[in-house]
């Protein structure tokens, strides 16, 4: 690749990369603006910053409720869809059974359903358990179409690992359940931090499911507690609905700063077992 092409390709990569940032800033810049001056100079940098911004829409936006609801949901479901899924995914590449093809295409019909397809019945479902109104009602629709992706994925790193690995566990004397625990999982560890991270940013700001099986104020996560906020708050200040969606997005900034190394050490590891 020549110089002028190099430079041509940054300038592309830059470019695509600010226009990714632009809507962050466009939401930080109107947190720190008066009413008036969101109308007026809506893309400038604030004349005079309102700090006030940030106090009032955390007194009229319950955010640790709604703030523990998500973590709730996004913890739950990354253990429940890890720790069921990594098993699957471990028992469909490295075992040998009977409907191991079909039991693998069933998976794969996950990524292609909506929810808004089951939507009714999974309203039925959650009612005739007794879910309704319970953190549950949403823990376990978010792991189920989480599923799918986490055993695809760990399905591919399970079956890049040498056979050896398990035939010297077994020499060693560890059982079936041992092997996995204490010699296989440990391998994969890149790949289990690439799903928490992905888990946790797509239940976090899952909104369809928390709006219709969060029957109560009281379990409803940060998107629907978002939702209310701006209905109550209507467009009229629009420097403290940015406040709130400053904050509300920053653990999904952290986490992604965080995680992104170990996504980026998921796919070096994915490539170096190949």
């Amino acid at each position: 690749m020549n110089n002028k092409l190099k430079i041509l390709v940054n300038t592309v990569m830059i470019l695509i990369g600010i226009s990714f940032l632009f809507p962050l800033y466009w939401m930080l810049n109107i947190s720190f603006k008066s009413k008036s001056e969101v109308y007026d100079n809506p893309f400038g940098l604030p004349k005079q910053w309102v700090f006030n911004n940030y106090r009032d829409a955390l007194e009229k936006f319950s955010f640790l409720r709604y703030l523990s609801n998500s973590i709730i949901y996004s913890v739950g479901t990354i253990v429940l869809t890890v720790f069921l899924g990594s098993m699957l995914a471990y028992c469909i590449s490295r075992m040998n059974w009977k409907f191991k093809g079909l039991a693998l295409s069933y998976i794969s019909m996950g990524l292609i359903i909506p929810v808004q397809v089951v939507i009714i019945p999974l309203l039925i479902m959650t009612r005739n358990f007794g879910l309704r109104g319970s953190r549950m009602s949403l823990i376990l629709p978010y792991s189920a179409f989480a599923l799918s992706s986490c055993v695809l994925m760990l399905y591919a790193f399970f079956r890049s690992l040498p056979k050896e690995l398990e035939e010297a566990a077994c020499i060693d004397g560890c059982n079936v359940y041992q092997s996995y625990f204490r010699i296989v999982l440990p391998v994969i560890k890149p790949a289990i931090s690439t799903q928490c991270v992905l888990i946790f940013m797509n239940t976090y700001n899952e909104f369809f499911l928390a709006f219709i099986l969060g029957a109560e104020d009281k379990i409803r996560p940060l998107t629907v507690g978002l939702l209310n906020f701006f209905v109550s708050i209507g467009v009229s200040h629009w420097g403290q609905i940015g406040a709130a969606m400053i904050i509300t997005s920053l653990p999904t900034i952290l986490v992604y700063a965080i995680g992104n190394e170990q996504i980026e050490n998921a796919l070096t590891a994915r490539v170096a077992l190949k």
